[in-house]
């Protein structure tokens, strides 16, 4: 239901946090309504701080989709690629990093939680006329190296048969990880 909000339910939260301390301000001279307010107000302040502090934003695509690249995936897009781009263009709570439960089945976690590869933007695209969506990372913890092992024993099958998985070194520390759909070489072929 709140899946997808043009802003932050800790947002949501943390304004009707404020109107209710607000309507206690304003009713202090009628004590029950006052002291409902604030009791009400109070704890609502206090989870969006919470709600704040483990939110995770939307992460930015790095370049704007074209026609041609939303038809194809409209037609192509396989059910992983799918909902990767729902579970990352939302805002989430709690999580220790975008993607954190698939990074850490392809043994991509640091020492410690904080040490996850961080999602810092995607795009879509085509290749070949393939429905491509590109995931770019950056891993200061985690090395190129563990990525080339992870790629080489688990992502070629990980996201699926539909799906060629292709890794590629960017910058110093990132990495971006191309998710091309094959549906449309099975439906030509």
């Amino acid at each position: 239901m709140f899946d997808r909000l043009p802003f932050a339910i800790s947002d949501l939260v943390l304004w009707l946090g404020v109107a209710a301390m607000a309507f206690g301000a304003v009713t202090y001279s009628n004590g029950a309504l006052s002291v409902s307010a604030v009791f009400t107000g109070l704890p609502l302040l206090l989870g969006a701080a919470v709600m704040k502090a483990v939110e995770l934003k939307p992460v930015p695509a790095l370049v704007v989709a074209g026609e041609a690249v939303l038809a194809a995936a409209a037609e192509q897009a396989t059910e992983i690629q799918k909902q990767i781009k729902f579970d990352i263009t939302k805002y989430s709570y709690g999580a220790d990093a975008r993607l954190d439960q698939a990074l850490e089945a392809l043994k991509l976690k640091g020492r410690f939680d904080a040490d996850y590869p961080r999602l810092v933007g995607y795009r879509e695209e085509l290749q070949d006329g393939c429905y491509t969506f590109v995931l770019r990372f950056d891993s200061p913890k985690v090395s190129y190296e563990k990525w080339q092992e992870s790629y080489n024993t688990k992502m070629q099958t990980f996201f699926g048969r539909d799906v060629k998985v292709e890794m590629a070194q960017w910058g110093k520390d990132g990495v971006e990880l191309t998710l091309i759909s094959q549906r449309s070489l099975q439906t030509t072929a």
